[in-house]
């Protein structure tokens, strides 16, 4: 799976930004998730989401009340073991619920699902899901009366604001996946929580609950469309056109994997679509955790690497390695992204992992979007557009992945152009020298960019040392004349220049 980077994924975990977290939710998600006690703790606002789902007319109180029961009923959650497959529990949940519901025919007349008892279980799921609505009028975080109550009854029962949110959210997207929905709960629950302590709390409030309403909106209706087509279809559909998505973003990897892929992500899908979220929780969970695993072991090599070398030829580094990738850049553009790059480890690796994941996701996310923004202004390769467009959850990782742009034709350049030998140098602070020694790194990389770091490293090195040289020298400028001109001899012979 290291050579995927499964799109798909994003219907189970996007990674969008919410102004009520000071991180990103993608980071957010993994501290959410990572507890090896995750069922039991979630188990009560998981069945919320269940029973929400399914019976739509029915009243907080009311939902919370069956919920009771069947929290209490559910011994298979409450002893379930970090090894032990969820099917159990989620079996008895599910089956628990449907003999609830058909057992008290008042609530199963309301609900319309009179029909739906008469047949037996595996029948019975399917008829209930054919009656599920999706409320497209709904206005996505329900409204507040009066924002000063909420704040006071914030204060006395922080959890009655979380499940009140994950019930509205629940019954009016009935097909919004449950991973999503607890993910965004939090997300709601820290605005909340941040808002009662502004003087202007509807303001607050109207700021910081937009991005959880426009995600809830688009990534419930994405929900619901794949949700369709496993219900109106087959979920054999919904895995060929994952494999079609798969296949076509990733045209060079293993088709066996591709296929297997697109199995796990069908099947989480079917799970899910059935209302089964104590499965499509756990199933979320443990795959939301190999992509993420993947990142933490991304970033510990990239931290790895930067400690072997030290700042200074960890930056050189990055700069030989985006001038292959992006080339089109100037030497100038690459030596400042490759600096804000580098800060960024300087600044994330020493950090525990957790921290340091969430400061590395963080930050990556201002220095690619600055970048995304330039090839929106001036398009710089098919690479950095595919990056930039195709998924905002991956882009790190699809830049990490991004190959040397080989249809690159760099304008040929003489020796004595790519390397400037000015007695201005000895002028210069040490920075600006450094910013210098980079350029010409870039330049030559782009130039030659077959060569091995080594061969371009002496070229840099002898340039230092030629600079270090002629300023000590009575007389700088004829130094650099006649020492220049044995290095422009090296650099010719580097680029095969006559």
């Amino acid at each position: 799976m290291k050579n995927l980077r499964p799109i798909c994924f994003l219907v189970f975990f996007s990674y969008v930004q919410c102004q009520t977290l000071q991180r990103s939710l993608l980071a957010a998600a993994w501290n959410h998730t990572n507890s090896q006690n995750y069922l039991q703790e979630n188990l009560r606002d998981i069945t919320s989401i269940m029973v929400a789902q399914f019976l739509q007319k029915s009243t907080y109180q009311e939902v919370q009340t069956i919920v009771e029961e069947l929290v209490h009923r559910a011994e298979k959650c409450k002893v379930l073991k970090p090894q032990e497959s969820p099917s159990e529990c989620s079996h008895q949940l599910m089956t628990t619920f449907l003999e609830h519901v058909c057992n008290n025919q008042g609530m199963a007349d309301k609900q319309e699902f009179s029909d739906c008892c008469n047949i037996n279980n595996k029948a019975r799921l399917k008829c209930f899901l054919l009656y599920k609505k999706d409320d497209t009028e709904y206005s996505d975080v329900f409204q507040i009366p009066n924002l000063e109550q909420i704040c006071d009854v914030d204060k006395e029962n922080q959890a009655s604001v979380k499940e009140r949110y994950i019930y509205e959210t629940s019954r009016k997207h009935p097909f919004l996946y449950g991973p999503t929905i607890l993910t965004m709960s939090a997300c709601y629950e820290t605005a909340i929580r941040s808002c009662c302590q502004e003087e202007n709390k509807t303001e607050c409030f109207q700021i910081k609950l937009e991005p959880i309403r426009k995600y809830v909106r688009e990534i419930s209706l994405r929900h619901h469309h794949l949700c369709e087509i496993g219900i109106k279809f087959n979920h054999k559909v919904s895995k060929a056109v994952e494999l079609v998505l798969l296949t076509k973003k990733q045209p060079k990897a293993n088709f066996s994997e591709i296929a297997k892929l697109a199995g796990d992500v069908k099947n989480l899908h079917q799970t899910c679509c059935e209302g089964d979220v104590v499965a499509c929780v756990l199933g979320r969970k443990e795959m939301f955790q190999r992509v993420v695993g993947e990142s933490h072991e991304r970033i510990k090599n990239h931290c790895d690497l930067r400690e072997k070398l030290g700042d200074a030829n960890f930056h050189d580094r990055l700069i030989i390695l985006y001038t292959k990738k992006v080339p089109q850049l100037s030497a100038q553009e690459l030596v400042t992204f490759t600096k804000n790059m580098a800060a960024a480890a300087t600044k994330c690796c020493p950090l525990r992992d957790e921290q340091r994941f969430v400061c590395m996701e963080d930050s990556a996310k201002l220095i690619l979007g600055a970048l995304c923004r330039r090839h929106e202004a001036e398009p710089i390769n098919a690479g950095v557009g595919h990056c930039c467009e195709d998924s905002y959850a991956f882009r790190k990782p699809c830049f990490d992945d991004l190959q040397v742009d080989r249809t690159y034709i760099s304008p040929p350049l003489s020796c004595d152009q790519v390397i400037s030998l000015k007695e201005d140098l000895c002028k210069a602070r040490e920075e600006q020298f450094q910013t210098e020694k980079q350029k010409l790194l870039s330049n030559l990389v782009k130039q030659k960019p077959r060569a091995t770091e080594m061969q371009v490293q002496l070229i840099i090195a002898d340039f230092a040392h030629l600079v270090e040289t002629c300023c000590q020298a009575e007389e700088s400028e004829m130094c650099f004349r006649g020492e220049g001109s044995k290095l422009i001899e090296k650099c010719q012979s580097l680029l095969g220049h006559k």
